[in-house]
């Protein structure tokens, strides 16, 4: 088994806003009060803010999309984070308004707050102890079925406290336990097949490992 690095995201965060009144969305759920400052973080990649329409049209009982969106309608999911920018320190998301911004812009119903559910902040980069954890997988020494659709990774203990453990659960495809191994062999034991970092699962970014036999990841643990 050659030397490679498993990466495991280990902690989706996310908050959702209902009945918004103004354009500033205020993390706290989830989220810890702890991102980093910075008014890059969004920028770079560190969040993204999505939200489903409801009212969509161009007067102040309806919702405002940017032109950059396209047409939108009713029931679609927007992903607005171009319209969105952080406070240095204080964690604030400002969502610019189609006033200020005719193209990324996005403008809340101003007159029915009730119109403006489901505006979702999502954490897309690990910040903090055990949102991610990297494993050789030299450490790697056992792999077992826990569940009718998981499978247990088992790293000796690499002497972090960022770990915190070293069994990694894998949910897959119900069944899938089999597939999923030879997946996961596919890479650590074949050279030709990839080089650096393989991300195994990172429930952050909803990445997964490539299948070629349907094992379907959908979280890990």
């Amino acid at each position: 088994m050659r030397n490679t690095n498993l990466y495991f995201g280990l902690i989706p965060i996310t908050e959702t806003f209902n009945d918004e009144a103004n354009q500033v969305l205020a993390l706290t759920t989830g989220f810890g009060g702890a991102l980093p400052t910075g008014t890059d973080f969004i920028s770079a990649g560190g969040l993204k803010v999505t939200i489903i329409a409801h009212t969509v049209g161009t007067v102040a009982n309806s919702q405002q999309f940017g032109s950059g969106y396209g047409t939108v309608t009713a029931g679609d999911l927007v992903d607005i984070t171009a319209a969105c920018t952080i406070h240095d320190s204080n964690g604030q998301i400002t969502m610019a308004t189609v006033a200020a911004d005719a193209v990324n812009g996005f403008t809340i119903n101003t007159t029915t707050t009730g119109h403006n559910d489901n505006i979702v902040v999502t954490g897309l980069k690990p910040y903090k102890a055990a949102h991610g954890i990297l494993y050789n997988s030299s450490k790697l020494v056992g792999v077992a079925t826990s569940g009718g659709a998981t499978t247990a990774l088992n790293f000796v203990d690499c002497g972090g406290t960022l770990a915190g453990h070293d069994v990694i659960t894998i949910t897959h495809g119900t069944g899938k336990q089999k597939e999923f191994m030879a997946d996961l062999m596919d890479v650590v034991a074949d050279d030709n097949k990839v080089a650096g970092m393989v991300v195994v699962r990172d429930d952050l970014r909803d990445l997964s490992l490539p299948s070629q036999r349907g094992t379907v990841i959908a979280s890990v643990a």
